[in-house]
């Protein structure tokens, strides 16, 4: 088996005493959907903060393509990844169309941008807004665009936290098929947290169960009926 992008190993996350993660060894492979879930409070988000760097306070050992994690800089870092937060700030003048084409550009050959950018506005039905105003569209409305914008960017990873939350069952189901090419057919590696995995089924490569910041299964897509 390759090596992985992602290695876990004992790594904790204390808080007031309290301790929040502990994962002893876990690996993340390439070109597969990672789907992290649990209740409210279980660890999910953490463990995006951890893999992010959004939070450095871990005890133990998280490796990168075989690097330490934490002795790499954000700036070398950040060009490798993309984030789908649960809430991410609105800019207050781009368009859909700009501010997809303008992170899509962060990440890429200028070559490139405009094909990717249109590519994902059409497969995504963001058409008819594609001129609007980011600042006027709704929590949920953004947050489709800002998916659009992390998807099309094609970086070696892509984080999405909550991807369930917000949308109809039928925008998951597009979603489900866009994601499951990225991965499969482009080898962009998926980690993503949720509260209901059913709609990511054929998605999903490894589905992970966390309980109290710990994992308390893992079933791997060939495994599951």
């Amino acid at each position: 088996m390759n090596k992985p992008i992602y290695s876990f190993k004992n790594i904790k996350f204390s808080e007031n005493k309290n301790l929040l993660l502990d994962i002893r060894k876990f690996d993340i492979h390439r070109g597969s959907c990672y789907m992290f879930y649990g209740d409210m409070g279980s660890g999910k988000t953490l463990i995006l903060d951890v893999l992010t760097k959004k939070n450095n306070k871990y005890r133990g050992e998280l490796l990168y393509d075989s690097n330490d994690l934490s002795k790499i800089s954000k700036n070398i870092y950040y060009k490798d990844i993309a984030i789908v937060s649960q809430y991410s700030k609105k800019p207050f003048f781009n368009t859909v169309y700009n501010y997809i084409y303008n992170y899509v550009s962060s990440k890429n050959e200028k070559s490139k941008v405009k094909k990717y950018t249109d590519s994902i506005i059409s497969k995504m039905n963001l058409k008819y807004i594609k001129s609007s105003k980011v600042r006027n569209l709704t929590h949920n409305q953004f947050r489709w665009v800002d998916l659009a914008a992390k998807i099309a960017a094609n970086t070696k990873v892509l984080f999405i936290d909550e991807i369930d939350s917000g949308f109809s069952q039928q925008r998951l189901k597009n979603l489900s098929k866009i994601l499951y090419r990225k991965c499969n057919y482009d080898g962009v590696t998926l980690v993503a947290t949720c509260s209901n995995f059913h709609s990511f089924s054929n998605l999903t490569s490894v589905l992970v169960s966390i309980s109290n910041g710990r994992i308390s299964s893992i079933r791997s897509k060939n495994k599951r009926k």
